[in-house]
């Protein structure tokens, strides 16, 4: 370290120290492998998960719970708009309960958890229906396929249901991630149907 530093003339030298804390052979089976253990903490939903197993997923990598539910009497016909209140959060459970939130359509939501934004408007986001989960718009933009499911879930219901969808990477931003969203993160998705906003 002191001979690299004496030879060093750029100001932007640096030594990193660099610890290795887990690694994974398989990275999907790693993120399934801490779903699940988040699946066994009786405070992860209240543990609405718990007991749940690899293979207790809805598809592979997804997990799907109705907090409650709202009949509405029959499934959405395609190109229906309803509405939705949402929180996004990473699945890294050593500080918060239920993940790190990246995001939430409720204000006092995202200023409680820091991540409130002055220039965006916080309301009830529209969803345009579709025939199949992955054509599912969100104010007229594309969403992730584990997002969609979690929707498609919940598409016989009312106003008032809540529901939580937890997924892999492959099912949301992969190896690339997007934004505060790291790469091959497993995410959260906690939606609220609610009223057309007046």
């Amino acid at each position: 370290e002191e001979e690299y530093l004496n030879k060093e003339t750029e100001y932007s030298s640096a030594i990193y120290e660099i610890e290795i804390v887990d690694f994974a052979k398989n990275i999907n089976d790693w993120q399934l492998g801490k779903m699940v253990e988040c699946f066994q903490r009786p405070d992860f939903f209240d543990g609405a998960f718990a007991g749940k197993q690899i293979d207790d997923s809805t598809s592979l990598g997804f997990y799907f719970k109705m907090l409650n539910k709202v009949p509405n009497g029959k499934d959405f016909p395609s190109d229906t708009t309803i509405y939705i209140n949402y929180t996004g959060r990473l699945l890294d459970l050593e500080i918060y309960d239920n993940g790190l939130m990246f995001d939430t359509s409720i204000m006092n939501v995202a200023k409680d958890n820091y991540i409130y934004d002055s220039s965006r408007t916080y309301e009830p986001a529209a969803i345009k229906w579709a025939e199949k989960h992955g054509e599912i718009t969100m104010d007229g933009s594309s969403l992730v396929s584990g997002f969609t499911q979690t929707l498609w879930n919940m598409a016989n219901c009312g106003p008032g249901t809540k529901a939580v969808g937890v997924f892999y990477s492959d099912l949301g931003y992969g190896y690339s991630g997007s934004g505060s969203i790291p790469a091959y993160a497993p995410l959260v998705f906690e939606i609220e149907i609610v009223d057309k906003p007046e």
